[in-house]
Parts: C-alpha cells; sequence; structure tokens
C-alpha cells in the first residue's frame, strides 16, 4: 500500500469549484424569476369570445403552474448537496489557518452566503409541500412565547446595527410548536430590520389577550403600499423599498409564516401608515391540531 500523502487541492482549483456551485444560485434566481413572471401574470385573459378557448387557457395555466411548483422543489433539493461542499470546504479551510486576512474575509463571505441559500432552499421546500396540501402539521408542547421572543432578540442584535427591544407583559404560555412559532418571529423580525430607517428601532411586544397571545413586531420606515396589503402574504410577493445591502428575498417568508400561524388556528395581520409598519400574529393557546 503507498504511503504518499495525497496532495492538497490547488486554491486555484478550489475556487474554480467554488465558482461552478455558487454558480447554483444564479439558477435558483433564474427559475423563480421566471416562475414569479408566470404565476402572477395579473393581465386578463384573451376569450376570443369563446368559452372553450377560456377553458383550455385555464388548463395551460394551471398545468404551468403545477410543472413551476415541482420544478422549485427539485431545484430546493438538488441544491442541498452542492451547498454542503461549498460549507464543508469553507470549514475545512479555516480550520487549516495560515490564511490572510483577506483570505479570512472571503470564506467569511462564503459561509454567509451559504446560510442565505440554506435559507431559500428551506423556504422552496417548505413551500412546494404548502402547495402540495401537506401544509404544517405542528407538534405542540408548552411554550412561552415572551421567553422565546427575548432569545430572537438577543440573537437579531448580534452583530446588528439596528436596535431591537423586546416588552412583554402577562401570561405568554401557550400549546403551540416552538421550533415553528421561532421560525415565523425570526422572519418577521428580521424584514423589519431589514426595513427599518436609519436610526429607529424595530420593537418585538408580546402581550396576554386573554384565551390567546399576541406578539407585535413594529419598525419605521418607508410603509407598504396600499394597493400591496391585500397581497403582502402571497406567494412571491415583495415589497418594493431598499433594505439594507440590497438584500434579495424570495417572497416566501410572509407567506410561510401565514401558513404556520394559520395552522396554529391562529392570525396573521399588517398595518402600515405614517411611515410604521406592524404586522401582528395572534395565537390562541390551545391550538387545534
Amino acid at each position: 500500500m503507498s504511503s504518499e500523502t495525497p496532495s492538497r487541492p490547488s486554491l486555484a482549483s478550489t475556487n474554480t469549484r467554488w465558482r461552478r456551485r455558487i454558480a447554483n444560485h444564479g439558477l435558483v434566481v433564474s427559475a423563480l424569476s421566471a416562475y414569479r413572471e408566470a404565476h402572477h401574470d395579473d393581465g386578463p385573459l384573451r376569450t376570443e369570445g369563446a368559452t372553450g378557448d377560456l377553458r383550455v387557457k385555464a388548463e395551460e395555466s394551471r398545468l404551468a403552474e403545477a410543472r413551476g411548483e415541482r420544478l422549485l422543489g427539485i431545484i430546493g433539493h438538488d441544491l442541498r448537496s452542492p451547498l454542503s461542499s461549498i460549507t464543508l470546504a469553507a470549514q475545512l479551510l479555516r480550520s487549516g489557518g495560515r490564511l490572510s486576512k483577506h483570505d479570512v474575509w472571503l470564506l467569511e463571505r462564503i459561509t454567509k452566503s451559504a446560510r442565505r441559500m440554506a435559507q431559500m432552499i428551506a423556504q422552496l421546500q417548505r413551500f412546494t409541500r404548502a402547495s402540495a396540501g401537506e401544509g404544517f402539521a405542528p407538534k405542540l408542547a408548552s411554550v412561552d412565547l415572551g421567553r422565546l421572543c427575548a432569545n430572537i432578540t438577543e440573537e437579531l442584535s448580534i452583530g446588528s446595527s439596528v436596535e431591537i427591544r423586546h416588552t412583554s407583559s402577562g401570561n405568554l404560555v401557550g400549546e403551540w410548536d416552538g421550533d415553528l412559532l421561532e421560525e415565523v418571529i425570526s422572519n418577521l423580525a428580521g424584514n423589519a430590520v431589514d426595513y427599518a430607517a436609519p436610526g429607529t428601532p424595530v420593537l418585538i411586544h408580546a402581550y396576554d389577550a386573554g384565551e390567546a397571545v399576541v406578539v407585535e413586531i413594529t419598525n419605521q420606515g418607508v410603509c407598504i403600499a396600499p394597493d400591496m396589503l391585500p397581497l403582502i402574504f402571497d406567494a412571491f410577493r415583495r415589497t418594493k423599498g431598499s433594505t439594507k445591502g440590497g438584500k434579495e428575498h424570495l417572497g416566501l417568508g410572509l407567506y410561510i409564516a401565514r401558513e404556520i400561524v394559520n395552522s396554529h388556528g391562529g392570525s396573521l395581520s399588517v398595518r402600515s401608515s405614517d411611515r410604521t409598519t406592524t404586522f401582528t400574529a395572534r395565537l390562541p393557546r390551545l391550538s387545534h391540531r
């Protein structure tokens, strides 16, 4: 048996593989853009005065939507393997030491991008399941929403340039799926941070509402346009306006948040005026199964 030590791949070859794998991110964005364009075409169908044509167009639209949803599911599944390779390679390079400051900066960028891609994939998979009628099946247990909101506030505050304040009052314990509600509140609070005007805080307030617990997340900045408010929770809908760092969103976070809250028998609503936007999640203490 040979005792030779396998040679480490060169930095150039490693970077080439990373570029090829990261290019998959462009595939996701391109596919989503095409799907959004087809899925949310608000133009009227051309009836051409024939009911038969309307039926044909409706069926074509339904099939195109189904194909689009299958495509998103396939993309979300197939991207997990190359993304794992990217993350592992970054960890190995970091643990190897002997890196310049520029190399460390590049690794941090790669790691952050990998986390964002992982979030995108998770959202695509959740959307695909919801579109297939599977929805969400909460695993109910005793949860203290006040403590959950406090933990999320602490996590989001690390490295954030936006002040995040948490307040709570009353009994905030109920029967919910803590992991799912953590996703909801993290998503809403993260959006609030992204769209907050410079120098203004994001407020997370949880309070006792008798048979329910309410969580309100508020930020100041550009308001959601009135014509967008009825559509804000639709899949692939994104509000207009700049976010910090030019962050791009799939437009699935609010849709998934509403589906999760609905699965607990609750409601998720939004109001936006006078440069203030507030998302309100109302959760009954004993969620229906």
